[in-house]
């Protein structure tokens, strides 16, 4: 048992030790307002002046055109043509490469719109040939009044519906429920509407002046009143020793009806 609690005291012992912190840790900036330097100034002309290393100089160099062997476009599409050139022959590959590329040979081209060429002549058959009575009713146009189910000509819509009203419907009267519901919902008595954008002031605003203490919180905070010894996670000694009132202490307490109780097991 001596043996076990000894190792146990050991194992929780190296457990216990905080965790080191490695060589390149840098530690964070206490606040975001925390001012490490000064922000750089213009220099005598009245400008920023940086310093660019060789190599940034060196990458801000245009590049030139003949750096790697670059040539521009011919300045004209007409150039001499030399004599080895002119009395060359091309070879059966070339000559093969330089065919077009004929179409399938199962391929039809389109039918033109003229009637003379012999593959799209109409034969006898069809020029002799009568329609049925079906195909005569299929071609006539459709009636409108087919396509009104009520039986009564409407106006077409700009969508090509037809919404046809019903006499009925035309010469019905609303209910007084019905015209009380019609009616548009009227403001709260003690509704105020938007403030427009120009109107007038008073003159007691036109000639009021600034007392010392607004002068003071209007002014903006110049870079002298930083403090550098400023710690914003300093708790203060006063709010160290506050107690909160009875109504804090009510309101930090859990809903009842979320609290759990825990399981005994």
């Amino acid at each position: 048992m001596a043996t076990k609690s000894a190792t146990s005291e050991g194992r929780i012992g190296s457990l216990a030790n905080p965790k080191s912190v490695p060589l390149t840790f840098q530690e964070d900036r206490r606040s975001v307002y925390w001012v490490d330097r000064l922000p750089p100034t213009a220099g005598p002309h009245g400008t920023t002046e940086i310093i660019a290393s060789a190599r940034v100089q060196e990458l801000a160099k245009h590049r030139t055109p003949n750096q790697h062997g670059w040539r521009g476009d011919r300045p004209t599409p007409i150039w001499g043509v030399s004599e080895g050139a002119q009395r060359a022959d091309a070879g059966p590959r070339l000559v093969s490469l330089s065919q077009h590329k004929e179409p399938h040979p199962r391929y039809l081209f389109d039918r033109t719109a003229y009637m003379t060429m012999p593959l799209i002549q109409v034969n006898e058959g069809a020029k002799n040939a009568t329609s049925t009575e079906r195909l005569g009713m299929l071609s006539r146009p459709k009636d409108r009044r087919d396509r009104d189910k009520f039986g009564v000509i409407s106006l077409e819509t700009s969508w090509g519906q037809y919404n046809p009203v019903s006499p009925a419907a035309k010469s019905a009267q609303c209910t007084s429920h019905v015209e009380s519901l019609a009616e548009p919902k009227k403001y709260h008595p003690r509704f105020a509407g938007e403030k427009p954008v120009q109107w007038s002031v008073d003159e007691s605003a036109l000639k009021a002046i600034a007392n010392l203490r607004l002068q003071q919180l209007s002014r903006p905070r110049s870079r002298t009143m930083i403090k550098d010894d400023y710690d914003p996670y300093k708790v203060p000694m006063a709010a160290r020793r506050a107690h909160a009132t009875p109504r804090i202490e009510e309101l930090c307490l859990p809903i009842p009806r979320k609290v759990r109780p825990k399981k005994v097991v």
